[in-house]
């Protein structure tokens, strides 16, 4: 019996075991399709990204579920990559900065975290933010050279090369894209791209060598992978390079014939503007002027920014040629009038301290146009002789400071654009309000209140400063923008002797999105000094408003009224109007953001302003 029973445990056990087997055979089998499958829900992402968007997100964000489920990080940090990257192809740059924050928590095999940072630099670079972009980009590449990724380092190697290129810092760029070349298989479209961009960044640091020894390789590329559209580009590339640096007119005429025909081959309706040019520019040093002008008269209807304005300098020199001196005239008066409109097409991009700022004319065109307007503005204030000495001192305390940090920056063009927009911040202010400002501190000082003093020399150090942090930027938060008009209200208390209400109110719900700085301070200072000057118990309020797709900012003052406040005196003068003006345009153009402002009068004694502003991401 004894023996019997012992024989049934064993049966038992053998049947427990093989059952633990079994299910343990089957949850790895379960884990195994799990994975599989989420490997095809990403890779069936990808496939879909360029054709079907939707369907992309769809077959990513079941990747993300199924990862979750099984609490499996590394598919979960790669579900949430590839999701990411379909937002930055949609230009839904805040989701998807927000789904990498998420990656950057765990702890990730290097590859991933790689390109996690990889991701996040190009949201910088879609941005503009270069020099933020460049940094993200060499951390990726730090982090990515740990793994065997060499697919991911080429990428970044090659976006790091690309931004220094734009940015005329060559010699990193060529640094960076020649490492990335050394990691590329031999005859493939990709070293292909890489050679085209290595051999403009030769020829720009005049490596002439070099230059004709890869383009010639590049062009064996392109001819055997039939790239018509790179061909075309390094046909063109050749053609500038026979005219400009290794002059044989023959070779510059025969490259820049065939760049044109590869172009037509291949798009009839593509801009063949900047191939006339360099073919109309080699008949012109052949001084061939009539085929030159054919050329270049079919260049200038499509030609734009910089390139445009090279077309009317060598229309003008080719009619000069002909000793046409009227047309040359006309061209050179069209080359004028057309370099003070670029810019209204120059996007700004900012000096990084990673890399040479890249200004084109167009921004130079800009701050000239800009000067000029400064200029007018300072003629106005020349009458003011009591107030000349403190406005000259100011702009040049601002001149020194803004000269002194950009020496060390080393760039000419940024000092000037810096400085411009000092003066702008300048306008915005009533040079009265400073002189008085100036005044108060004096006689607070000399009345031995110390705490007043202090509290006003505060709040009046916090104003300026924040004109000086905000003169390089374009947009700040609306909490920085309450804590600045609360000390410039403080400031105006001073110079009332009756009572006076001045109140401020953001809803917090809106306190990080941005706004541009120093905008609304004009219209509150037109409120005191036209509203309630002369009032007793004057009341201004300015409250910051949150709306479904905008932000509000409604500024109130019970003084004179509509009457005194037409649509030309909004502003207290004609020049300051002019900055919020040009501010709203430049605002417009360069970002598409539209600011919209209504003046509004219920009663002879109340006058409501309203400023909407698009709402500009949170931080």
């Amino acid at each position: 019996m004894t023996i019997l029973k012992s024989y049934f445990n064993f049966i038992n056990i053998r049947y427990t075991y093989i059952f633990l087997f079994c299910f343990l055979i089957q949850k790895i089998k379960a884990q195994t399709e799990n994975l599989q499958l989420i490997e095809s829900y990403i890779k069936k992402s990808k496939e879909l990204a360029p054709k079907a968007i939707d369907s992309s997100f769809y077959f990513s964000e079941k990747s993300i579920q199924l990862a979750s489920q099984i609490n499996n990080d590394t598919l979960l940090a790669k579900s949430l990559l590839q999701k990411s990257s379909l937002h930055i192809l949609s230009n839904q740059l805040i989701k998807a900065d927000s789904l990498l924050s998420l990656n950057l928590k765990k702890e990730l095999p290097f590859h991933i975290k790689g390109q996690t940072i990889h991701n996040l630099g190009t949201i910088q670079y879609k941005k503009q933010e270069f020099e933020k972009a460049l940094e993200l980009y060499v951390e990726a590449a730090k982090t990515t050279e740990k793994s065997n990724n060499k697919k991911l380092l080429v990428n970044t190697y090659t976006n790091i090369g690309v931004i220094n290129a734009r940015l005329q810092n060559f010699k990193n760029a060529q640094k960076y894209l020649e490492k990335s070349l050394d990691l590329i298989q031999p005859d493939t479209p990709l070293r292909l791209q890489i050679l085209t961009n290595l051999t403009n960044i030769y020829k720009q640091q005049k490596q002439f060598d070099l230059f004709e020894k890869n383009i010639f390789i590049a062009e064996k590329l392109a001819l055997k992978f039939n790239s018509k559209r790179t061909l075309a580009v390094i046909y063109n590339n050749l053609s500038d390079y026979y005219t400009t640096h290794k002059t044989n007119i023959k070779k510059a005429v025969s490259y820049g014939k065939k760049s044109i025909a590869l172009k037509k081959e291949q798009n009839h309706n593509a801009n063949f503007a900047l191939a006339y040019n360099n073919l109309g520019h080699a008949y012109l040093k052949n001084k061939q002027h009539q085929n030159a002008i054919m050329y270049l008269d079919s260049a200038l209807p499509t030609a734009k920014g910089l390139l445009k304005s090279y077309v009317l300098n060598n229309l003008k020199d080719a009619y000069l040629g002909l000793d046409n001196y009227k047309k040359a005239m006309t061209f050179a008066e069209l080359k004028d009038r057309y370099k003070d409109s670029l810019n209204n097409a120059q996007q700004k991009e900012k000096v990084t301290a990673i890399t040479e700022k890249f200004e084109s004319e167009k921004k130079e065109q800009q701050i000239q146009l800009l000067n000029s307007e400064n200029k007018l503005k300072e003629s106005k204030i020349q009458n003011q002789k009591g107030l000349l000495i403190a406005i000259t001192s100011i702009v040049i305390l601002l001149t020194a400071f803004t000269f002194l940090w950009f020496k060390h920056q080393k760039n000419k063009q940024s000092l000037q654009e810096a400085s411009l927009k000092h003066k702008l911040f300048q306008t915005q202010l009533n040079p009265h309000f400073l002189f008085h400002s100036l005044n108060s501190i004096q006689s607070f000082i000399y009345l031995n209140k110390k705490e007043d003093s202090l509290n006003y020399i505060s709040n009046y150090s916090k104003l300026m400063r924040s004109i000086f942090d905000n003169s390089s930027i374009d947009f700040i938060t609306i909490e920085e923008d309450v804590d600045h008009m609360k000390a410039y209200l403080e400031l105006q208390k001073v110079n009332f002797k009756n009572n006076v209400d001045f109140s401020i109110h953001a809803d917090k719900e809106i306190l990080n999105y941005k706004i541009p700085p120093m905008f609304i301070q004009p219209y509150i200072e037109n409120a005191i000094q036209h509203g309630i000057k002369q009032l007793e118990n004057g009341k201004v309020s300015v409250n910051y408003n949150n709306k479904p797709n905008s932000i509000e900012v409604i500024i109130f003052d019970n003084g004179k009224g509509f009457e005194s406040k037409s649509n030309q005196q909004l502003l207290e003068k004609k020049s300051s109007s002019k900055v919020i003006e040009q501010r709203i345009l430049n605002l417009q153009k360069t970002y598409n953001y539209e600011i919209t402002h209504e003046v509004f009068s219920n009663t002879p004694n109340e006058t409501k302003i309203k400023l909407t502003f698009p709402k500009k991401g949170t931080i």
